[in-house]
């Protein structure tokens, strides 16, 4: 056999072992994931009924987007299947990250009660009379006895932006049974409990800055 009859079988030997190991990594890749993109539903009554007709005060409120640890700072919807383990919802996305899409719903909340004379997010560079901002250290589902609840928590931080000074602190947590075992009953119930902590969440910041709810 001539030195080039051997060059070649070795070539080819060398190009099919890379094209069997090629196919070999391609059929053991997993396949891209299908994504389906969720936003927060529409704000429920009761967080309506919290509105006024008139603003109560002068100022301006602005609501930082709060911290969050890397699994909260995500678009994953988290569910906490036992203590120790943090998995997400395969296939589910938020529309945007957890603690922007809280701050919204914040801001949103407060927008309608017009309590203030206008409310601003961290990204405004309009000046804020007081500063809303904290930590968003829950903001997953657990099962309880087999049945899914959202539960949030937020540690809120009220600031007077003139002065340096925080006005209060509190830590506002609320559950909220899940109708179902479906993402879309999943994302139901973050809005239903989104509604109570921002009403709750609304009456500690009015208390906190004298603002009387008969505006007086």
């Amino acid at each position: 056999m001539t030195h080039f009859h051997r060059s070649r079988r070795v070539a080819l030997a060398w190009l099919s072992s890379v094209l069997f190991f090629t196919l070999s990594a391609c059929s053991v890749l997993p396949e891209s994931e299908t994504l389906t993109f969720y936003r927060l539903p529409s704000p429920s009554a009761a967080l309506g009924s919290q509105s006024v007709q008139q603003p109560r005060s002068d100022e301006v409120l602005q609501i930082d987007t709060p911290y969050g640890d890397r699994a909260v700072d995500s678009t994953r919807l988290l569910v906490i299947p036992d203590p120790d383990r943090i998995s997400a919802y395969k296939g589910a996305r938020w529309s945007d990250r957890a603690p922007v899409l809280f701050r919204d719903r914040l801001i949103e909340a407060f927008r309608s009660a017009g309590v203030f004379r206008t409310v601003v997010a961290d990204s405004s560079t309009l000046s804020a009379d007081l500063e809303l901002s904290g930590d968003l250290t829950w903001f997953h589902v657990v099962y309880r006895d087999g049945v899914p609840v959202v539960r949030i928590a937020y540690d809120a931080n009220l600031s007077n932006v003139s002065s340096s000074r925080i006005v209060g602190s509190q830590r506002f947590i609320v559950e909220q049974p899940v109708q179902g075992k479906e993402v879309t009953e999943v994302v139901q119930a973050f809005g239903l409990a989104l509604d109570k902590l921002s009403v709750r969440v609304l009456e500690w910041v009015q208390q906190q800055s004298k603002i009387r709810p008969d505006g007086r």
